[in-house]
């Protein structure tokens, strides 16, 4: 079963593809990725550039390229909590190249300057719970050289409780990057999830630790409600069909 990260930051790197690579099919596996060197100086963050999130998403892309040896970091403002994902989807440099390098992705905490491990290790993909707000810093490497979109996720919290069970968020899609949310749940519990029926969106539901799929992407549902498998977060994730979605998102937990 994939990883709750490959499958959240899986529709954001489709999207990226999209929005700059055109009709290129996605890239086929690569080798195993080199890990770049840790950096000398985690508080020295001159000349990093600062990934944007636009209003109104949970998500922020930049666009960059590697050369042979190279590694680049780049700074992201989080609170303590928050889920982070990060992906580095990487492009051959010239036509017709298969496969492209293998990308890794660390992260490193500025303010108490060390590296956030995964039990994975370092990899294309990361994800973690984070320990404390403030910067951190994504330093992405790659066995060569190579164009690359990386990809950053920070789903926003809904809270629904006993008092009062539903939130209900009303938002645009300024791209076609999922926007993703976070319940916790506990098993048993009964979550329902829904968007208006001409909304231009979807729904993907998933376990955070599990990868349990409730509401699959290929389903492209706009309603799922049921009983909860296991006890732990859900990512309910709105995945817009057109730039500029606009949509009604419901979530009830009883």
């Amino acid at each position: 079963m994939p990883s709750p990260s490959q499958l959240a930051i899986g529709v954001l790197a489709l999207a990226a593809a999209a929005g700059c690579r055109g009709s290129r099919s996605a890239p086929s596996a690569a080798p195993a990725p080199v890990a770049p060197a840790e950096p000398a100086d985690l508080t020295d963050t001159t000349g990093l550039v600062r990934v944007q999130f636009s209003r109104g998403t949970t998500s922020g892309l930049v666009n960059d390229s590697l050369g042979s040896g190279e590694s680049r970091g780049y700074l992201i403002g989080a609170e303590q909590g928050q889920v982070m994902m990060i992906h580095a989807i990487t492009w051959p440099v010239r036509q017709g190249e298969s496969p492209p390098p293998a990308a890794t992705v660390r992260v490193y905490s500025q303010a108490e300057g060390h590296e956030l491990e995964v039990p994975a290790g370092p990899g294309p993909l990361w994800s973690g719970r984070l320990p404390a707000t403030g910067d951190y810093v994504a330093r992405v490497g790659a066995t060569g050289p190579t164009a690359y979109t990386l990809a950053v996720q920070i789903p926003r919290r809904l809270t629904p409780g006993a008092a009062d069970p539903t939130a209900a968020i009303t938002g645009t899609a300024p791209a076609r990057a999922p926007v993703d949310y976070i319940v916790e749940g506990t098993s048993g519990q009964r979550l329902a999830a829904s968007l208006r029926e001409d909304d231009p969106a979807t729904l993907h539901l998933y376990g955070l630790d599990d990868g349990e799929q409730l509401a699959p992407l290929s389903e492209r549902r706009r309603l799922w409600a049921g009983r909860l498998p296991a006890t732990q977060d859900y990512v309910v994730s709105v995945v817009p069909l057109e730039e500029g979605a606009t949509y009604e998102l419901t979530v009830t937990l009883r």
